[in-house]
């Protein structure tokens, strides 16, 4: 009978675990009024705290120990994260201060079962136990904002950051960067500058002193992602740049202008900024990388080789653009690395006009688009020609772009987004997923989005009858149906680079257990259980993707809260995880969820850490319902050449072939085989005033001729023109720079011209 009424009890637990005042009976018996148990402990602080304290790691504590907290002293988690963000404008990074002693159930009080629960659900403690409880001292110290762009980093500890629940009191603060250094103090609401001198992840060091003479030594960790321009000649400055041509994306109140900032590499022949090559970089949220960094994309080889190098060798120019976080307004900040495609294609569309305004001679640009880079120079290279703005492009050269949709697997969406904003309040994640996954660009792309796959009215749990692959509502479709009804550019000559193969080669197999039943100990009465697989076989229904269990230590283990989403493929295509394609390690993509060592622990153990992220076909823009076919000589692609390897290769990567089908595009372009330049025969009056005057001393059947102003729109322009000899446009314009594009079947001659 006492077994059968344990059980019950037990079951009443995992019930009522989520219910308020579970625990209100213990409060009393704690002696710090912190109660650890009411929470799932993510952090694991109570068990093996981190020795270096991340922004991400102090949050989640923070959160875990706020809603433990019986006597609710701390403002809620949102306040907090409120206040970091707001660094954002003020330039200050906020330092906090973490000090309370908190408790624990002993888990010889459920082996014991000295615990019990009345008719009201509450737990009760057995009068005679003195010991109930195990108390855990923590002291932490750390930026509110794990990230800088610059070097010199202006912190400030401001009194209502510093959160004590003990009756410590604090004499003293200091910092310093290493240890050869001398401690610096740190004063309440007094803002004080850090000069790091390189980048990467930095240690920054605090020492609390407090009046009882009890010294605490805590170490922190800012990364540092600026920006290292050359100054010796051959680096422009990163120079801001903000679009004419406002877009407004979907569930925005009006319509912004992007924003962004390019840095100009020079050739290494005559410094003239002569022949453009764009690179555009692509999705970034954080921003992450700047100019240099994106630089560092044309890495290849193992003895440094750089692409970027080798073509500024042969004359080209290398202009990197940018997309960093910004301000169009006040209160409004746009994540511009993983923004709307349309917006930032707005700012390359500035940013082509403005060097087209500037570049000296008749060579034209060649734009570069590596991921979704490749979709915002597709948009805007199509936009300004479907608008008679003049691009001036030769080559458009796509770098394995999601030109058909880009895919993460739904299984750790799933899980993902159930950590973060389920009942685990993981702080540590939601960044990850509202600032990844929930992004715009995100929402553009990816074929499968979980939130086509919620049930309606939740925000975590699935509908398991829906079919993959289901885009994000609203998003998904429209970006892909405006990208179609579009095309691609029709005046440049457009190649692509895969990084998934051409073969039918999968990265894993479908159906495959990515981890099978994992658990992680959380702390030492609770632990949590995962379950991940790849996408089915086609055809396959309603197979696990994904599980989450969370469990307490309750004479046995006993769920106590759990979410599982399963999946169903076509009959056409087996599911998208497996299939070819430029891949991407799982660990880097939940990167923004470091300072969590319960994912930590998760992402330690996949059985495989890469999945298919751009399909091979998407990067072709191959149009198969069958993500897993071949590709051959005679399968259908808009573009008239392509690289494709016979492995999967991690996305973005170059490698000796790939480099050199890329050099061979961009200097021995097939658009100036066998030709001979009009340059020597064709010449244009120039500076003119109200008549510009053309020369050809053989005749020009059929051609074109455009002129466009600085801005890039088209002024003149005349069709089915025969040029013989003296020709002659009258034309009334403005003083200032303009181009003029003639063509024929054969020949293009585009040259800057001066209205005096």
């Amino acid at each position: 009978m006492k077994t059968k009424i344990t059980l019950v009890a037990l079951f009443a637990i995992l019930f009522s675990y989520a219910q308020n005042g579970k625990y209100d009976l213990l409060k009393d018996k704690t002696k710090t009024n912190i109660l650890y148990d009411q929470v799932f402990e993510l952090s694991k602080v109570t068990k093996s705290p981190k020795e270096v304290i991340s922004s991400l790691y102090f949050k989640q504590v923070y959160h875990e120990v706020q809603r433990a907290d019986f006597l609710q002293r701390f403002p809620a988690y949102d306040q907090l994260k409120k206040e970091a963000d707001n660094a954002f404008f003020s330039k200050e990074i906020p330092l906090a201060i973490l000090i309370s002693d908190v408790e624990t159930i002993k888990p010889t009080v459920f082996e014991n079962q000295e615990i019990s629960q009345n008719n009201k659900q509450q737990f009760v403690l057995n009068p005679t136990i003195n010991e109930a409880f195990q108390i855990h001292e923590l002291v932490l110290m750390a930026p509110l904002v794990g990230k800088s762009k610059l070097n010199l980093v202006n912190f400030i500890l401001s009194d209502k950051h510093i959160y004590n629940t003990t009756s410590k009191t604090i004499q003293a603060i200091s910092y310093r960067l290493n240890p050869n250094q001398a401690w610096q103090s740190v004063l309440i609401n007094q803002p004080f500058q850090v000069n790091f001198d390189s980048n990467g992840k930095k240690n920054l060091s605090f020492k609390i002193n407090f009046n009882s003479g009890e010294e605490k030594i805590i170490s922190s960790e800012i990364d540092i992602q600026t920006n290292k321009n050359n100054q010796s000649g051959n680096v422009i400055q990163a120079t801001s740049i903000t679009a004419t041509i406002p877009f407004q994306g979907f569930g925005e109140p009006t319509s912004y202008l992007g924003q962004g900032e390019y840095e100009i590499y020079l050739d290494n022949v005559d410094q003239v900024l002569d022949k453009p090559i764009f690179l555009v970089d692509g999705f970034d949220p954080g921003d992450s990388r700047g100019t240099e960094l994106i630089y560092s994309i044309l890495d290849y080889g193992t003895s440094g080789e750089n692409l970027g190098d080798i073509v500024r060798a042969e004359g080209y120019d290398v202009i990197i653009l940018n997309f960093p976080q910004y301000s169009p307004v006040d209160g409004v900040v746009i994540d511009g690395g993983a923004d709307f495609i349309q917006r930032n294609a707005m700012i390359l569309v500035e940013l082509i006009n403005q060097i087209n305004a500037q570049k000296i001679g008749n060579e034209q640009n060649v734009v570069i688009g590596p991921s979704m880079g490749g979709l915002i120079s597709r948009y805007a290279l199509r936009y300004m020609e479907q608008n008679n703005m003049e691009h001036d492009a030769r080559l458009y050269l796509s770098f394995d772009s999601p030109h058909l949709g880009a895919n993460v697997p739904i299984g750790f969406q799933h899980l993902f987004n159930y950590m973060a904003f389920g009942p685990l309040g993981d702080v540590t994640i939601q960044d990850l997923v509202s600032q990844v996954i929930d992004s715009p660009a995100a929402k553009q792309m990816l074929l499968d989005h979980y939130k086509g796959h919620l049930q309606s009215g939740s925000a975590t749990e699935f509908n398991n009858a829906i079919q993959l692959p289901t885009g994000a509502p609203n998003f998904r479709t429209a970006f892909q149906n405006e990208l179609n009804a579009m095309g691609f550019p029709t005046e440049t000559r457009n190649v692509a680079i895969s990084n998934g193969s051409g073969n039918g080669t999968t990265t894993g197999t479908p159906g495959m257990f990515v981890l099978d039943d994992y658990i992680v100990d959380a702390s030492t009465t609770q632990r949590a259980r995962f379950d991940i697989r790849f996408t089915p076989p086609a055809g396959v229904s309603n197979q696990l993707v994904s599980r989450f269990r969370a469990q307490q230590y309750l004479l046995f283990w006993v769920t106590l809260f759990s979410s599982t989403a399963n999946a169903t493929s076509p009959a056409t295509s087996a599911g998208l995880d497996a299939a070819p394609g430029g891949m991407f390690n799982v660990a880097d993509f939940a990167a923004d969820g470091s300072g969590n060592p319960t994912l930590d622990d998760f992402l330690a153990n996949l059985l495989i850490d890469r999945f298919c992220f751009i399909p091979t076909l998407s990067s072709l823009a191959i149009t198969n319902p069958n993500w897993f076919s071949t590709v051959t000589s005679s399968t259908a692609t808009p573009f008239v050449a392509t690289y494709v390897p016979s492995e999967n290769e991690d996305h973005v990567t170059l490698t000796e072939g790939n480099v050199d089908f890329a050099l061979e595009e961009i200097l021995n372009s097939p658009l100036s085989i066998g030709e001979i330049p009009w340059q020597n025969t064709l010449t244009i009056k120039n500076p003119f005033t109200n008549v510009i005057e053309v020369f050809s001393p053989n005749t020009i059947s059929n051609a074109t001729i455009k002129i466009a102003d600085a801005t890039g729109k088209i002024v003149f322009s005349k069709k089915q023109l025969n040029i013989s000899g003296n020709y002659q446009i009258p034309i009334q314009l403005t003083k200032g720079f303009y181009f003029i594009k003639i063509e024929s079947a054969d020949k293009t001659i585009v040259k800057k011209l001066i209205k005096q």
